[in-house]
């Protein structure tokens, strides 16, 4: 299962390669902005045809990936039509009416509070849960089902939060309305979940690592002043995390 295809799934496409296996996968789109499709073009195993590959997530995420190859109203945005593309490509439209079950893993949606909308994701394996909220704005004036009660019921009880940070509270006074949250209010998210680590998410572009491991540290700094149990850092490229 991966989630979105930004710049990073082009990295993941190689190392699938490497294994000299076929690929079968399942792609869930949060939403189609710019930002969390523009890897797929650059995605090597879509131009096998030994690649399977089924879409779900937000109504329009596999729409996202063909507009990536031609918007239809202009010249084409890559030298490749999608419909050239080698592998298997499937649409499913499964999480929007019901919970998706790959294996003995099952894959929850729900709505996100972001601009043209989107969709985050809770995965269940048996005793562990992972619940993965990108793009979303824990907007204290937001609508019934996208305030942080909601979020906090849906992510309850998870082994890892992985959520929307980009902001500081200094800064998300200008940017209501852009569809992404604190550092601040993800903790408070994940401490009202009961959620045992956060891994703070979609960093701003314009921030350092160092400013970033400022801000984890302003985070831990809230869980202590909380008297929270709660493990807090940042989303890194190549993590690898074992619930």
């Amino acid at each position: 299962m991966v989630i979105d295809a930004g710049s990073g799934i082009r990295s993941l496409g190689d190392e699938l390669l490497k294994s000299g296996q076929p690929v079968y996968l399942y792609l869930l789109i949060t939403h189609s902005h710019w930002d969390h499709i523009l890897g797929f073009p650059f995605f090597a195993p879509i131009y096998r045809r030994d690649t399977k590959i089924w879409v779900d997530g937000c109504p329009r995420g596999f729409w996202g990936l063909e507009a990536v190859f031609d918007s239809h109203q202009a010249n084409g945005f890559f030298p490749v039509a999608f419909n050239e593309l080698q592998a298997q490509i499937q649409p499913l439209g499964i999480i929007t009416h019901r919970p998706l079950k790959i294996g003995e893993a099952v894959v929850e949606g729900i709505e996100l509070n972001h601009p043209q909308g989107g969709m985050g994701f809770r995965f269940r394996e048996k005793d562990h849960t992972f619940v993965f909220l990108t793009d979303n704005e824990l907007d204290p004036q937001a609508p019934p089902g996208k305030q942080l009660i909601d979020y906090a019921y849906f992510a309850q009880g998870c082994d890892l939060l992985v959520h929307d940070a980009q902001y500081t509270p200094e800064e998300i006074t200008e940017r209501r309305g852009w569809g992404h949250s604190t550092y601040a209010e993800a903790v408070e998210l994940a401490l009202s979940a009961g959620a045992r680590r956060l891994r703070l998410f979609h960093h701003d572009p314009a921030r350092s690592d160092a400013q970033i491991r400022e801000l984890v540290c302003q985070a831990r700094n809230l869980v202590t002043a909380r008297h929270g149990h709660l493990e807090v850092d940042a989303a890194r490229e190549g993590e690898v995390i074992a619930l």
